[in-house]
């Protein structure tokens, strides 16, 4: 009986202290988009700054500075992370394009070439170009010596596409700390 009580205590033991370590590991392995700052280059400031955050490295997404229908940079980069890491998530986040929803340009995620907006990322002011923030978003996520996102002309307005997988997936020259 006293080696029933040990085997079965044994094997509690042993099944309860590796469950938690499988369940940390599959965690850690996860993309995860949340809200930190970052140091603007232009003016030096810290600014609410959407990251990829993984186990092994992070990168700066987006920079939040403006203020869009009353809504702070802080609170966007907070919904902005949420939309992204919804877009994960869904498995729509292998383009990002720009759209025109509810009246409003807007960037968003798409799964293929030629397919619908899946998860808006973020709305754009008015005045932008949505062509012009993709390129500052393919030269923030993949640097200066990339070509610019891919054209295409359909039966509405032009789209752009960046492949934004390789971004997800590979670490920056210089990890942050």
């Amino acid at each position: 009986m006293m080696k029933l009580v040990l085997l079965t205590t044994l094997f509690l033991t042993t099944t309860l202290a590796s469950t938690p370590v499988f369940a940390q590991e599959d965690a850690n392995n996860q993309i995860r988009f949340i809200c930190s700052t970052s140091r603007y280059s232009e003016n030096g400031k810290s600014v609410p700054t959407t990251f990829l955050w993984t186990q092994n490295f992070q990168k700066a997404m987006v920079t939040w500075t403006s203020v869009l229908g009353g809504v702070k940079p802080q609170q966007r980069c907070k919904t902005v992370s949420q939309n992204f890491q919804t877009a994960f998530n869904n498995g729509s986040l292998n383009y990002v394009t720009n759209a025109f929803q509810n009246g409003s340009k807007v960037i968003c995620s798409v799964s293929s070439i030629d397919g619908g907006c899946d998860t808006v990322l973020f709305t754009l002011r008015p005045q932008d170009n949505s062509r012009d923030i993709l390129k500052q978003l393919n030269k923030l996520w993949f640097g200066s010596v990339t070509t610019d996102p891919l054209i295409h002309q359909g039966s509405g307005e032009e789209k752009f596409y960046i492949d934004i997988r390789q971004f997800l997936n590979t670490p920056p020259a210089n990890k942050m700390q």
